[in-house]
């Protein structure tokens, strides 16, 4: 190939260019760019528009759109074509380029160019320096006949234009590696993202274990005071109310109920830490369930004596022997039927029944207390979630307890359920897969 040199510079103050383009946003915007760069520039928005405008016009470049009403960009081409006054006056299409059908359909309308959308200032700007640039050198190239292809298992019959067959090859080419070049810049920037998003997860799982490990030096120093605190209350006022007056009394009683609720708070949140790092361990051993359930419920009932609701127990069918970790199970009704009967009113019933479906045992709460809005039950398992149902004699919550039921029934290869209507009551069912003692004895 042999090289004459760089080409020289196209004066662009003194190159006019028609835009044909419907959208007033696109044309506008495309007006500026051309103008701020030098160029003279006339709009319409159709082909019929930029016909008119060419009889009395004759703008070096044609930049159009594609889809427009009334005459779109192919009709155009194909009417400029058609024209021996206007053939020669090259033609850019502006195209998503969706379908590659659309590369020869523009072939076959007589375009000279395309840039596909959405394109940047530079390589517009470079497409129409080098579509006029070759169009000055081959301004004596004259026309030939037309060539039939095939293409995509279809049959087509271009004009056959040397010069316009070179334009649209080298401007897909130009194009492609434009495509590529802004493939690569997003490649590069998602991989900066990720790094970044691979660093600061880094960071976050360093600061989630400095938590975890603040959180539990920090409960387990408070636990053995607050133990302390609670126990001597308790004694004094067990031992010294008869010496004390009703203030004195009223006093400790707050000392006991506050340090008892404190600690419940230091003991949840040792037992969230241990979940949440991973060191929640079962201890399973075989259990029957129906026994745990009447010998926690029995402890239970001196709490639900003192605002006189009733603690039934149904037993429909007792599953034999259950791998299960027994103190975390009574940890799951503790909280369960303290919460039942913290929303409960007085002189009502909460039912505890246990039952079987199939290789499923179903430990269900149900209470006639509050309800709990529709609204809220999507948020019920999520520690620190404060509830717009109020205990009915101002029995206190941490937060925490649905939270660590939800996860200790997860550990157990179980699930738990909630149903809820304000004004009538509120059922959970802890459903658990029936492990069975000998079976899993046969496995070990």
């Amino acid at each position: 190939m042999k090289d004459n040199g760089a080409l020289k510079k196209i004066d662009h103050h003194s190159v006019q260019i028609l835009i044909v383009e419907d959208s007033l946003t696109q044309a506008v915007r495309l007006q500026y760019l051309l103008e701020e760069d030098g160029f003279q520039v006339l709009l319409a928005r159709n082909g019929l528009e930029a016909l008119e405008l060419l009889n009395t016009n004759r703008p070096a470049l044609i930049i159009s759109d594609v889809v427009m009403p009334e005459m779109d960009g192919y009709q155009l081409c194909r009417s400029l074509k058609a024209n021996p006054r206007l053939r020669d006056i090259p033609v850019i299409l502006l195209t998503s380029l969706a379908d590659p059908h659309e590369v020869i359909k523009a072939m076959e309308n007589g375009a000279d160019n395309f840039v596909t959308k959405p394109y940047t200032k530079t390589f517009l700007l470079s497409r129409l320096e080098h579509t006029l640039l070759n169009r000055q050198l081959r301004r004596d190239v004259s026309s030939g006949d037309t060539i039939d292809v095939y293409f995509a298992n279809r049959r087509y019959s271009l004009p056959f234009e040397p010069v316009q067959m070179v334009d649209l090859l080298l401007s897909t080419f130009e194009n492609a590696v434009q495509k590529n070049l802004e493939l690569q810049q997003a490649n590069q920037q998602l991989l900066a993202m990720q790094q970044e998003l691979k660093q600061k997860n880094q960071a976050m799982e360093k600061l989630n274990a400095q938590k975890d490990y603040f959180l539990g030096m920090a409960a387990h120093d408070l636990r053995n005071p607050l133990g302390y605190i609670n126990t001597v209350s308790e004694l004094l006022h067990e031992d010294l109310a008869y010496m004390l007056n009703d203030e004195q009394n009223e006093l400790l009683e707050m000392i006991h109920s506050s340090s008892e609720f404190m600690l419940r708070l230091v003991n949840e949140l040792l037992d969230v830490a241990k979940i949440e790092s991973g060191k929640l361990n079962l201890q399973l051993e075989p259990v029957a369930l129906a026994s745990l359930l009447e010998r926690n419920l029995n402890l239970n009932r001196s709490l639900a004596a003192k605002k006189e609701i009733n603690l039934l127990f149904q037993c429909d069918d007792s599953p034999p022997e259950l791998m299960l970790d027994p103190q975390k199970i009574e940890q799951v009704l503790d909280n369960l039927v303290g919460n039942a009967v913290k929303f409960s009113y007085p002189h009502s019933t909460i039912t505890v029944r246990l039952s079987r479906q199939g290789d499923t045992v179903i430990i269900s709460v149900q209470d006639q207390g509050q309800g709990i809005p529709a609204n809220e039950l999507p948020d019920l398992f999520e520690p620190f979630k404060k509830l717009s149902v109020k205990s009915t004699t101002g029995e206190k919550s941490t937060g925490l307890g649905l939270a660590i039921v939800e996860k200790i029934i997860l550990s157990h290869g179980g699930r738990i359920n909630v149903e809820s209507e304000v004004g009538k009551g509120t059922r959970f069912d802890v459903l658990l897969p029936m492990v069975l003692a000998e079976k899993a004895a046969a496995l070990i």
